[in-house]
């Protein structure tokens, strides 16, 4: 679960922009990162549009939340200042090309739109970075079909937030389990608390009005960047009817093992967003994950296998092709089976299989 969130960290466009100027392996200070992005926005300008969305970087000190809680969805890594996972990912996806190159084509608007993959790739992020809190969040949402922001955010954090909180109490170190406790046994006392303020007019310039808007509304925002929900009006959200009619599919992902949600959001998610999706065949789940390996093994570097299969799935729905996670890994064994003087793995030092070669062409499969 996301436990540092900020009420101006609204636009998952910006956390693209972040991960391709981030260094892969080279640290960088959050500050001198944050620096960076409000440079580069500064530089293009402000969106061209009559209503502009919440959630813009105007000002350094929004760059800065923003870069933080890139550091809660592992799109950066709080432990090397380098680049986590996901920002490692997303920059081999040709989405990434744009921004990696830095075209002067570029406009705000560009950086804050997502293109169908790129809202596959950070729902994928979202519901495992954050869970359960975003998911339980999006359900609610779906349920409701439409709502006023107000409602939601009690909801969220009256109803959803302790119960997300405890959910992750087991599975924290020992420093954030007691700062998590403390949480919980506020915002048990949330419901009361705003109940007896808001007759009197002091809710909103309470601390916990605050509170509600740091954590509710960017996850509401989130939701209309993956075209899950869409504005109704100032304040007005209504969720959109291809998401309504699969909300029992969504449900079903809070009874899986976290570990497996990727492959079911892939699997029922992707063919509702990604227009004109075809079968991938194994020949092109192969060919592709060659090409994966290749962006992933930068100066002869192991690969870790999991990474691969995830590249492979997003390259290949990139070209309007379905896979999943385990099809892709089932592919790569039938390439370990038939070329083994090619294709070598090993234990990685974090103890997941990491692949050391794979001296192989498309023209070989």
């Amino acid at each position: 679960m996301i436990l540092e969130t900020h009420g101006d960290v609204c636009r998952l466009g910006y956390m693209r922009l972040i991960a391709c100027l981030a260094e892969e392996d080279t640290p960088k200070s959050f500050d001198f990162l944050a620096s960076t992005l409000y440079e580069f926005l500064r530089k293009i300008g402000p969106p061209r549009v009559t209503i502009k969305p919440v959630g813009l970087i105007t000002r350094p000190v929004n760059a800065k939340n923003y870069v933080y809680v890139a550091a809660e969805m592992n799109i950066l890594d709080r432990r090397t200042l380098a680049l986590g996972d996901v920002g490692r990912l997303y920059i081999r996806l040709d989405s990434a090309a744009k921004f990696i190159q830095e075209s002067k084509e570029i406009t705000h608007e560009d950086v804050l739109t997502l293109n169908p993959v790129e809202k596959v790739f950070f729902l994928t992020v979202l519901i495992s970075s954050d869970f359960p809190f975003f998911l339980k969040t999006m359900l609610w949402a779906l349920e409701r079909g439409e709502f006023v922001r107000m409602e939601a955010m009690n909801y969220m954090m009256e109803e959803i937030y302790p119960s997300a909180l405890r959910s992750v109490l087991t599975k924290v170190d020992a420093k954030r389990k007691g700062l998590i406790e403390r949480e919980i046994a506020e915002a048990e006392n949330f419901r009361a608390n705003r109940l007896s303020m808001e007759g009197k007019g002091e809710w909103i310039k309470s601390s916990q009005y605050a509170k509600y808007r740091h954590v509710a509304p960017p996850r509401l925002e989130w939701l209309v960047d993956l075209g899950i929900l869409r504005r109704a009006g100032r304040g007005r959200y209504s969720a959109e009817d291809d998401f309504v009619k699969h909300r029992e599919v969504f449900e079903g992902y809070l009874k899986v093992p976290l570990k497996r949600v990727e492959e079911e959001v892939i699997k029922d998610v992707a063919p509702l967003i990604v227009p004109g999706l075809t079968k991938a065949s194994r020949l092109e789940i192969a060919s592709t994950m060659i090409e994966a390996y290749r962006r992933l093994a930068r100066g002869g570097n192991a690969v870790n296998l999991g990474m691969l299969e995830r590249l492979s799935v997003f390259l290949l729905l990139e070209r309007r092709m379905l896979s999943t996670p385990n099809l892709v890994h089932d592919v790569f064994n039938s390439l370990a089976i038939r070329f083994p003087d090619k294709m070598f793995v090993q234990r990685g030092r974090a103890g997941g299989v990491e692949v050391a070669m794979m001296d192989i062409s498309p023209s070989d499969v």
